[in-house]
């Protein structure tokens, strides 16, 4: 008799621990929705001219800062910014179109198809001087979890433009709040 008393008490006991810490761990997530992150990286600009000298590729060190909101387990929405810093010029309608120190933001949406591992998708605008232009950014990144909400990712963007397009390989550090 005893024996099942001290039996039915510790499988009570797991029960109850096993319930308060998933409903802690959907408190924690509730209070985490909302990322920042700091990225640095550099940005590829295929067949870019530097000071009249036609290159194969150009490569732009980038740094950027991204806020995102995550609304479900798998989507959300964010914000990017993004400064390359580079002069280049870049054949736009059989013209050359000068860059300097383009801007790139972006509002994109997010699926988590596997733990840890996004997709992100949206449209942006790149902002500099000479010309304006939109584009449509397709990003993935997997972020390793670290501790108390802090996260390390690498990710790679490619930006559609319309005459010439852009990609990006960058790493990032990120905190959850």
């Amino acid at each position: 008799m005893i024996k099942n008393i001290i039996f039915l008490g510790l499988t009570l006991s797991l029960a109850f621990v096993t319930y308060a810490q998933e409903v802690n761990k959907e408190e924690v997530q509730e209070v985490n929705r909302h990322k920042l992150a700091l990225v640095f990286g550099y940005t590829h600009i295929p067949k870019a001219f530097i000071d009249g000298h036609s290159r194969e590729s150009v490569y732009a060190p980038t740094i950027g800062l991204d806020y995102f909101y995550q609304f479900t387990d798998r989507w959300g929405i964010g914000a990017v910014i993004d400064l390359e810093f580079a002069n280049y010029t870049v054949d736009y309608n059989k013209e050359d179109l000068e860059r300097e120190r383009p801007v790139i933001t972006g509002f994109l949406v997010g699926y988590e198809f596997a733990k840890g591992w996004d997709f992100l998708l949206g449209p942006g605008i790149e902002f500099e001087k000479n010309k304006d232009l939109f584009i449509l950014r397709a990003s993935t990144e997997y972020e390793f979890e670290l501790d108390h909400g802090w996260g390390l990712f690498p990710a790679i963007n490619y930006d559609f433009k319309k005459e010439y397009s852009t990609w990006s390989i960058n790493l990032g550090i990120s905190k959850r709040l």
